[in-house]
């Protein structure tokens, strides 16, 4: 009898132990792909879609963009950036080296991209990442300043590698 509760004991420990989602231990190469956050936006009956792609030569594009309710398909762009990145342990340095914005004074969220114009905004950040259920997911912990009101933790789900 005691023999046997070990022995479930052991196989329960087991199983939860080899089923843990987090995946601390990952690589430049992990990232690699599209990442997305999706986000609806009620009053415009429309999402907000942001999506980070890692590419192998070390560079990133980040795009906001909105999508219709029924579909995949982006029907307008509000931001792009472009620029490098590192990562060290589970820091992920975003080095900004170009940033297009809708226009200024713009009526409407989104634009196409062509219509999407430059703006000053070189900038380095610094966030904090982890990667969850066997890295289909990237948590991406942004650094918040002293009294801002800031989100914590946001998770994007891989779309694609």
């Amino acid at each position: 009898m005691r023999t046997s509760r070990f022995l479930t004991f052991a196989i329960i420990l087991f199983i939860t132990l080899s089923c843990n989602s987090d995946d601390n231990n990952f690589s430049k190469q992990d990232l690699h792909g599209i990442w997305e956050e999706i986000t609806y936006v009620e009053e415009r009956e429309w999402f907000s879609a942001r999506a980070y792609e890692f590419k192998e030569d070390g560079t990133y594009e980040i795009r906001t963009t909105a999508r219709q309710w029924d579909s995949t398909v982006d029907i307008g762009y509000n931001s792009v950036n472009r620029g490098s990145y590192s990562l060290v342990e589970n820091r992920l340095r975003l080095t900004n080296t170009e940033f297009l914005r809708t226009p200024e004074g713009s009526t409407t969220w989104y634009t196409s991209l062509e219509n999407l114009v430059g703006s000053d905004w070189d900038r380095e950040i610094d966030i904090t990442i982890s990667m969850k259920e066997r890295k289909s997911e990237l948590v991406m912990d942004f650094p918040c300043p002293p009294n801002a009101a800031c989100r914590g933790p946001i998770t994007f789900y891989r779309v694609w590698k």
